[in-house]
């Protein structure tokens, strides 16, 4: 399959606490960033690729911590004009896409991934379940992890922050994803590939930029194997289309020659085989119980 990652800059940005732009100025900067978007969709076209990944937020208007309008009074939902876009480019170009997006559900808003198939159809819907601190003000948290069937493979999606969470890629490598979609603003190689690696998933990573390129603690758009090996990486400071041509269902063979003592034919069927939930005694616990949020209360 052939992938590419739309790595986005941003087109304006400013400081919530000192400036209150107005919001039409505010709606104009992110018409065109999803102007940018989609001319580099049509790169990626060009390209050939099966799936297109985009950046968190795309169609964002607010900048973070501005709560001067509730987000789900400005932003549409699945059925309004921004998802009609991107459904109708998956289906002339015959493409996947996920577009990270924030969307309205009645009076809530979410950030969410979208994935359209390659028949237009929104095949699947991811809201961001961990919300790092700040976007709890506008946004509302999710409350599962799916996996999406389609003609390209079982895809999963994870959003930004999600990723910081070890059980959340776990989650989606039980249900069988061979590939995670994640759309954020601050992808890390140091989790990221690892969350390949011990979970034996393909991951595509679509980094934002900002105008003065990354912070130094954050990594570029990336396509990674399921071994945790970086297959493609963008630069730290352009918009960018990065391509790679992978093999999702290739699952990497058994190490540690455990092929040997059990039946295994991969390294994530060795790894599933010798989990022990019935051990994992904290992980599924309410917060408050464990030892260590007692620590800071």
């Amino acid at each position: 399959m052939r992938i590419a990652v739309i790595q986005s800059k941003t087109v304006y940005s400013y400081d919530a606490g000192r400036e209150q732009p107005e919001l039409p100025f505010l709606k104009e900067k992110s018409a065109k960033m999803l102007d940018n978007c989609f001319e580099m969709l049509e790169e990626a076209r060009g390209k050939k690729a099966e799936l297109a990944v985009t950046i968190e937020t795309l169609n964002s208007v607010l900048g973070y911590g501005d709560t001067r309008w509730p987000l789900y009074t400005i932003h549409e939902g699945l059925d309004g004009p921004t998802c009609a876009r991107f459904s109708d480019f998956a289906r002339k170009n015959a493409t996947h896409i996920i577009a990270g997006l924030i969307l309205a559900f009645g009076d809530k808003a979410y950030n969410c991934g979208v994935l359209f198939n390659n028949r237009g159809e929104i095949a699947g819907v991811h809201k961001k379940v961990h919300l790092p601190a700040g976007e709890e003000l506008q946004i509302a948290h999710g409350d599962r992890f799916e996996v999406f069937k389609t003609d390209i493979g079982n895809i999963g999606m994870l959003i930004c922050w999600d990723m910081q969470f070890p059980e959340a890629v776990r989650e989606l490598a039980l249900g069988g994803a061979d590939l995670i979609a994640c759309p954020t603003w601050g992808w890390e190689n140091i989790y990221g590939l690892s969350r390949a690696y011990e979970n034996s998933v393909y991951i595509a990573a679509g980094m934002g930029i900002g105008f003065h390129g990354l912070p130094e603690c954050c990594d570029p758009s990336c396509i990674v194997d399921s071994m945790g090996n970086i297959v493609q990486a963008a630069n730290r400071k352009d918009p960018q289309v990065i391509i790679a041509d992978v093999d999702i269902g290739k699952e990497p063979a058994p190490q540690y020659g455990s092929e040997h003592f059990i039946k295994s034919r991969s390294m994530r069927q060795t790894r599933m085989s010798q989990r022990r939930p019935e051990a994992y005694r904290l992980i599924t616990e309410p917060i408050e119980n464990t030892p260590l949020y007692k620590r800071y209360v």
